[in-house]
């Protein structure tokens, strides 16, 4: 396998990265709370990210899923406050688990932007039936009935897509944020740039997306995770980045301090792990196709991208000293990102204890 972008894929993050540096510098991160409404609908029209691996039937841009990494990478690297993990996320279920009907009705509004979409998945226990928080039940059409979160983006998403038990299977429902028994609850969040909230439902209206089955879900959640690995991998380089320029221009005895041993080891130990996560990151994108072998990929990546982004913001913040620990800086951004991210779906290690599971071991 090559491991290498395509000409047009860089070509692509070239494009993407210039497009974020002036449509959404730090400045204007910080004061868009998490969701710039007019720079989601640029990125939606002019860009369509959140279907480039979408087929051209349903209105995507018939890439594949490397190109989707690409955006992921770059938007984390950015911190680019728009809903495209939980628009993505919701897109992917509605592809994989919807039938042909559901497929051409519901995914044109969230790939145009004209509606949010969000995965309303935050705990690995969320898909298991003998976990899960919400219940499906037939009264005349489909109510689904209780909590779960957090989700991200859930304040500002139109399209909810629900978990729910019933009959002991799980399966995915479709529920609009303004329906009656639906109420979406913000909550704080460690992670300044994403929003989150939790959502309660009390007999409220739904869809099921009942063409997919317990497998179809497992497959979108370990597209979900290659998809945040990609997005772990941008702001690790970010972290990385920021920390080298920083001990090059800053001086202690009269030397710069990327001249001390203690300083190189640790920009070199970030190194080695950024370089392994996107190597990890890309064989993922370029092996999805094959169910099998994305089942092992998947939990990997994800607990890989994870301790990788996690150690870089630690790192940065150590050797940018005590100016790190400022709210003007912006490093602890990274640092929130990388832990609210850490514990998305789950931690590391149970995400390798799903990597052992699945491998036989």
């Amino acid at each position: 396998m090559d491991f290498r972008y395509s000409t047009e894929q860089d070509d692509f993050r070239a494009s993407l990265n210039g497009f974020l540096r002036d449509a959404a510098p730090p400045a204007m991160i910080r004061d868009a709370a998490g969701h710039d409404p007019q720079l989601w609908k640029r990125m939606c029209n002019e860009l369509e990210l959140p279907g480039l691996h979408v087929p051209l039937e349903y209105g995507g841009a018939g890439g594949t899923l490397v190109e989707s990494t690409v955006a992921f990478s770059e938007l984390g690297r950015a911190l680019t406050p728009v809903p495209l993990a939980a628009t993505t996320f919701a897109i992917e279920a509605v592809f994989r688990t919807g039938d042909e009907e559901q497929r051409r009705r519901l995914l044109k509004g969230m790939l145009c932007g004209d509606q949010v979409g969000a995965l309303a998945v935050a705990a690995h226990g969320d898909t298991d039936p003998a976990t899960a928080r919400v219940r499906a039940e037939r009264q005349g059409g489909t109510v689904l009935t209780g909590v779960c979160g957090p989700v991200l983006h859930g304040s500002v998403a139109d399209l909810l897509i629900v978990p729910a038990v019933a009959d002991g299977v799980v399966a995915l429902h479709v529920v609009a944020a303004d329906a009656p028994g639906v109420t979406l609850v913000n909550l704080p969040s460690f992670d300044v740039t994403r929003p989150v909230a939790r959502l309660e439902l009390a007999q409220a209206p739904a869809e099921a997306l009942s063409a997919g089955s317990p497998e179809d879900i497992e497959r979108v959640m370990d597209i979900a995770r290659v998809l945040l690995a990609a997005e772990m991998l941008g702001g690790a380089e970010a972290c990385l980045t920021m920390t080298v320029e920083y001990a090059r221009t800053r001086k202690q005895f009269d030397r710069p301090i990327g001249s001390f041993q203690a300083v190189k080891h640790a920009c070199a130990e970030m190194m080695i792990e950024i370089d392994a996560t996107r190597t990890a990151v890309m064989y993922a994108a370029m092996s999805a196709a094959d169910d099998a072998e994305l089942r092992i990929v998947g939990p990997l990546v994800k607990a890989q991208a994870a301790d990788t982004f996690a150690l870089c913001a630690g790192s940065a913040i150590q050797v940018h000293g005590g100016i790190a620990f400022t709210w003007e800086h912006d490093l602890h951004l990274y640092f929130r990102r990388a832990k609210t991210t850490q514990a998305l779906f789950g931690g590391s290690t149970h995400h390798r204890l799903l990597l052992a599971d699945r491998a036989g071991l």
